[in-house]
């Protein structure tokens, strides 16, 4: 893994802090939905690009999915049918949930492994 990524990774798990659920809105939710979540929580400001959260717990699946609830109750499930890394996450531990422009979120761990994921709850 290249050293600049690692550092770049490491900064955003440092720098950034929980934000409340209501201003992070679901994938599920149609377009108008998330604008209107965004609008009322923000006001004119774009939503983030990536948030941090604490896990409270970890789920493991039978074929190999991690399911995770975060300290603010947020649920989010591994997306990545293809790849069902074995992240080593662990209670307590902050990770970064990244959203591209194409609406596709990223759970990035400390140790700089990344997965697709989707919120649950």
């Amino acid at each position: 893994m290249q050293l600049s990524r690692v550092l770049r990774i490491a900064a955003c798990l440092a720098g950034l802090t929980a934000m409340s659920t209501v201003c992070f809105a679901a994938p599920t939710l149609p377009a108008q939905a998330r604008a209107r979540a965004g609008s009322e929580c923000q006001g004119d400001k774009p939503e983030p690009k990536s948030l941090a959260f604490v896990v409270r717990y970890v789920e493991r699946r039978p074929a190999g999915e991690f399911i995770l609830t975060f300290e603010n109750g947020e649920v989010w499930q591994q997306d990545d049918p293809t790849n069902h890394k074995k992240m080593n996450i662990e209670r307590g531990e902050q990770v970064v949930i990244r959203r591209s422009k194409t609406g596709v979120f990223t759970l990035v761990a400390r140790d700089g492994q990344s997965t697709r994921v989707k919120r649950t709850h």
